[in-house]
């Protein structure tokens, strides 16, 4: 009996998409048709930490207020390791 191991974000599930043609080829010639779930996966995931980030920062301003230009400045240099 064959144990399937789940990858290291749990368990697949497998979804049916629609994009445009031109895409599709252009992430395909970069990845192979082996390689097309795992980015369109990593890319997904991507989108989501950038919405999360999103939501993180606006619940913040919306109880403190917008973010000064030193705010954003500080946070730019620790970002860079400045």
């Amino acid at each position: 009996m064959a144990i399937e191991h789940a990858p290291p974000g749990g368990a697949t599930v497998k979804k049916s998409v629609t994009i445009p043609r031109s895409l599709a080829r252009e992430v395909e010639s970069r990845t192979g048709a082996r390689g097309f779930s795992r980015f369109v996966s990593d890319a997904v995931e991507h989108a989501l930490a950038l919405t999360k980030t999103r939501e993180i920062v606006e619940a913040y301003e919306d109880e403190h207020g917008a973010f000064t230009a030193e705010e954003i400045e500080e946070a730019r240099r620790t970002w860079h390791g400045e």
